[in-house]
């Protein structure tokens, strides 16, 4: 545990460290340790007050931190919102918490990307995938992301007409909607190339 808690230390913004026998409060956020999940002890669950809200897998210095996502996903599943805790709203699937992370306490590099740095998942859709940050959420932006309707942004966006005061050329039009569908689709990055003087 003392390894587990030098790093969270520095790397859990916003979140206080308790040990395993820890409660969450209310207006308090917590990163409580070897909470009890029906898959096993998580080695942290985060709380904003009431609310839990990720399950957090922490790992030594030279684990594939990418991989362990699953960890965390499986804690994620198994957690029981019980007592005077808050929801954090539906099950999604079978994932009880919306998010969850996996440490190793090092520095995102973007060479070793799967062995550095923290990584995230919104369980929330089948269609996120993991990815690194670069600094944890902290609570205020956990409780934001909660809060945002991706699938009613996703409908917004399909709805929205192509009235730019100007015509739009079939390729224009074209490249939009491929990149309109790949944020749909969850992809974090795409490259879009069109020669000079395409519009």
């Amino acid at each position: 545990m003392t390894s587990l808690r030098r790093w969270a230390g520095r790397r859990i913004r916003g979140f206080d460290l308790l040990e395993g026998r820890a409660k969450p409060e209310k207006g308090k956020n917590r990163a409580i340790a070897e909470w009890p999940t029906e898959t096993g002890p998580a080695d942290y669950v985060l709380f904003v007050g009431l609310m839990p809200v990720a399950t957090v897998e922490a790992k030594r210095k030279n684990i594939d931190v990418s991989g362990s996502l699953k960890q965390a996903k499986r804690y994620s599943k198994g957690f029981d919102v019980a007592g005077e805790m808050t929801s954090p709203g539906n099950p999604w699937g079978e994932y009880q918490l919306p998010f969850t992370f996996s440490s190793n306490g090092r520095p995102y590099l973007k060479q070793l990307a799967t062995k550095s740095g923290t990584w995230f998942c919104d369980v929330r859709r089948p269609t996120n995938h993991g990815h690194a940050l670069d600094v944890w959420h902290t609570p205020s932006g956990l409780v934001a992301l909660l809060k945002r309707d991706e699938a009613k942004a996703d409908a917004g966006l399909k709805a929205e007409p192509f009235n730019y005061g100007f015509p739009l050329r079939p390729y224009q039009r074209a490249a939009i909607q491929a990149v309109e569908s790949g944020i749909a689709q969850g992809q974090r990055t795409m490259l879009l190339a069109m020669a000079t003087g395409n519009g």
